[in-house]
């Protein structure tokens, strides 16, 4: 049996996968092999590089910097340099490049990470997904989250990528490709949460995307694999879906990333608690 963690997609969500993982962990369950989209990305490289508890804290100290550097709010001189030289985004992507590799470290390689790891890309060249896993770790997670329009495409060996999650949002199937049997799925944006109806032109936009996305995941998840179990786990999403505009407003950016690491936790252990890990998971020893 191989045990494969699977991180999805969902920018600032991905707290709550921080979360998931703690429980992961807490409920014994150590990864064998990684593979992440977009924010899900740069976590699972960093869980590939530390596939242990300790990397929750480390993960702990991403969100704060994350939050506190801004890296997701356009600015003007941002905009304004990128339309100097004809790059096409909303802002530079000089904070992310600087936050990656701060935690990931700027010439660590795909084989210097201690178990397997790929990140998607969207190459536009070729209209295809890309699974990076060879060569330097930073460029290939900067391609995996390059969000359209906020950041430029990032350009690796004279193509150019797009975030991950255009293309594929959640690979299981690409964990299977890997060697994964029994495979543990950090969903963000779950698709049980219905949509809401465009009530204005700029939100069309945003909802035919979720259409396909949810589509293509739905399909990705229930397809039937021989001797390959899947455990879709709970985000806890909708225990801070409520708060977020009002936690925002309050300029509690922090404690709303603290909260959906807390939501996915709780929500992951009762999943772990009412779905224990199957008899051969590799788990850890228990503390001395």
């Amino acid at each position: 049996m191989t045990v494969g963690f699977v991180l999805g997609g969902g920018g600032a969500l991905g707290g709550h996968q921080e979360g998931m993982l703690r429980a992961l962990f807490e409920s014994g369950v150590v990864p064998e092999l990684v593979v992440g989209t977009s924010i899900g990305s740069i976590q699972g490289a960093m869980l590939a590089a530390n596939p242990t508890p300790s990397v929750v804290h480390e993960l702990s100290d991403l969100w704060m910097n994350w939050a506190a550097s801004g890296v997701m709010n356009p600015t003007f001189s941002g905009w304004f340099d990128n339309v100097k030289h004809r790059r096409a985004g909303l802002t530079n992507d000089t904070l992310r490049l600087r936050i990656i590799e701060r935690y990931i470290g700027r010439d660590t390689r795909f084989e210097d990470l201690r178990i397997p790891f790929q990140a998607t890309g969207a190459s536009i060249e070729t209209s295809s997904v890309v699974y990076f896993d060879k060569g330097r770790v930073v460029p290939a997670l900067m391609a995996s989250s390059c969000v359209p329009g906020l950041w430029p495409p990032v350009e690796i060996d004279g193509m150019h990528y797009f975030d991950g999650g255009l293309v594929d949002s959640l690979p299981v199937g690409r964990a299977v490709t890997m060697g994964a049997t029994d495979i543990y799925v950090l969903q963000l944006r779950q698709t049980a949460h219905p949509l809401k109806t465009p009530r204005m032109p700029w939100e069309v936009g945003h909802v035919a995307f979720e259409l396909s996305r949810r589509n293509a995941v739905e399909a990705e998840i229930s397809r039937p694999r021989k001797g390959v179990t899947v455990h879709v786990l709970p985000s806890g999403e909708d225990e801070v879906r409520d708060e977020n505009e009002k936690t925002r407003r309050r300029g509690g950016q922090l404690e709303l990333i603290r909260r959906r690491i807390s939501a996915g936790y709780d929500a992951a252990s009762r999943y772990l608690a009412e779905n224990p890990p199957r008899t051969g998971t590799r788990r850890l020893r228990a503390a001395s």
